[in-house]
C-alpha cells in the first residue's frame, strides 16, 4: 500500500500517531507520528528512534513499512487548534538525541505530543 493510499483510506491527520509492529512475531510496538504534508505536498512523518527524534523520508518509510505493519492508529483528542499544537510540540523536538529504551522511546515521543505528558505503556 502506497502512503497516500494509507493516509487516505485510515483518514489520518496531523498529530495522529500510527502504531506498527515488525512483521513475523513483533514484540514491541513502534510509534511514528504523521505531520501532514509540507510546503511541496509530501507526507511528513516524525519518530523518536535511536538515532534520535527526526523525520522519515517517504522513501525511508515505504522501506520500513515493508518489515513493519501498521497495528493501530492513536487518535489525536482535540479542535484544530489543538491539533497545531501538538504538530508544533513534536517539530520542537527535532534532532533531540535523547532516545532511551526505557525513559525516552518512541511511546515516550508519541505521549508527548498528543497530550504533552511523555509515558510509555511498555515501561
Amino acid at each position: 500500500m502506497t502512503i497516500e493510499r494509507f493516509i487516505t483510506t485510515y483518514n489520518v491527520k496531523p498529530a495522529d500517531s500510527i502504531v506498527v509492529k515488525k512483521q513475523f512475531f513483533g514484540i514491541l510496538d513502534h510509534y511514528v507520528i504523521y505531520l501532514g504534508k509540507d510546503i511541496y505536498g509530501e507526507h511528513k512523518f516524525i519518530a523518536n528512534y535511536t538515532k534520535g527524534v527526526r523525520y522519515i523520508e517517504n522513501r525511508e518509510l515505504s522501506s520500513f513499512l515493508k518489515s513493519y505493519v501498521p497495528v493501530r492508529i492513536n487518535r489525536f483528542v482535540g479542535n484544530e487548534q489543538q491539533r497545531a499544537y501538538a504538530v508544533e510540540r513534536a517539530n520542537s523536538r527535532l534532532n533531540e538525541r535523547s532516545y532511551n529504551l526505557i525513559l525516552n522511546n518512541c511511546e515516550h515521543f508519541a505521549s508527548f505530543v498528543q497530550n504533552g505528558h511523555s509515558k510509555s505503556s511498555q515501561d
